[in-house]
């Protein structure tokens, strides 16, 4: 007979135990591998393995801080409370919660060389103009643009980014990255990227021609998306999308992962963007009381005009 705990947080507490359990036995090479790649972006595909050293430190980081049980318990109340009128972004982002995670600087270095990054930091003009298109807390911004840097340690970059949470904004601020109000107040971008967005927005091919119109001639885009693909839009009161990115959605949920990295990447193709090189990798989120992190599979791809 299994012993069954009295209480909220005897339970909360046993909960995490038994999901943390689960979560130091799990085989994290699966987070980058896949078992059926289409074949016509089969050599494009780059395997990252496991994770490396910068990744697991932040595993372990987000381990600690889920464990400190008082600020958990501050959290879970404030939350229940602030979400009755903000939304989850912005109760995250008051709180200095749920920091996301998707690849360490030298693992972004390595899609982004694939993708010819190099060779766009690698010209006379060491001025690089790099746009973070719903940067959030900018934690994700800062390691993407320190890959940049570290491909080229001369690169004048000039960093901007558009976030809608007006509290998310406040914490980029106070990392001194300027905010823009649209994606047209800019052209010739040298660099755009684009993480989780795209499921997330009210109108994502719209979004992706803003890209294209924005971006250089010689400029690269990064995006990713979470797959199996689902769409929810935070500030309407519908939550969806005025069209979904993939067609198939939400009629058929079934499609395999393969048929919706192909859909995705001929989403891509339509625009005029070329897939130049992708990956997958795991999309991480701060834990709480109920297990130390979460994550989702993403889709990262480097693509240019």
């Amino acid at each position: 007979m299994s012993y069954q705990p009295k209480g909220f947080l005897a339970r909360l507490l046993i909960d995490k135990f038994r999901n943390d359990t689960v979560l130091e036995n799990c085989d994290m090479s699966e987070w980058y591998s896949l078992q059926n790649i289409p074949k016509e972006y089969r050599n494009r595909f780059i395997n990252m393995g496991s994770p490396d050293e910068i990744t697991l430190q932040w595993i372990e980081q987000s381990r600690q801080e889920s464990s400190k049980l008082w600020l958990q318990l501050w959290h879970l109340l404030a939350k229940a409370f602030l979400s009755v009128f903000m939304t989850q972004t912005d109760v995250n982002g008051i709180l200095r919660r749920g920091s996301m995670y998707i690849l360490s600087e030298n693992q972004f270095q390595t899609i982004l060389i694939n993708g010819g990054l190099s060779k766009l930091v690698n010209n006379d003009n060491n001025n690089m103009r790099v746009l973070d298109i719903g940067a959030g807390d900018g934690e994700v911004t800062a390691r993407l643009v320190n890959a940049i840097s570290l491909l080229k340690p001369d690169s004048n970059i000039t960093l901007f980014a558009t976030e809608s949470s007006w509290v998310m904004k406040s914490r980029l601020a106070e990392k001194h990255i300027q905010v823009i109000e649209e994606i047209n107040q800019l052209n010739n971008i040298h660099f755009i990227s684009c993480l989780n967005v795209l499921d997330r927005c009210i109108d994502p091919l719209a979004l992706l021609h803003e890209i294209y119109n924005a971006l250089a001639p010689d400029g690269r885009l990064m995006v990713a998306l979470v797959l199996p693909y689902s769409h929810y839009v935070e500030k309407n009161s519908s939550h969806l999308p005025l069209r979904p990115l993939l067609d198939h959605w939400p009629k058929y949920t079934g499609m395999s992962i393969d048929k919706e990295i192909e859909a995705f990447f001929k989403q891509l193709e339509n625009v005029g963007f070329k897939i130049l090189s992708w990956t997958k990798a795991p999309y991480l989120c701060e834990g709480d009381l109920r297990q130390s992190y979460y994550w989702l599979d993403d889709i990262v791809v480097v693509c240019s005009k």
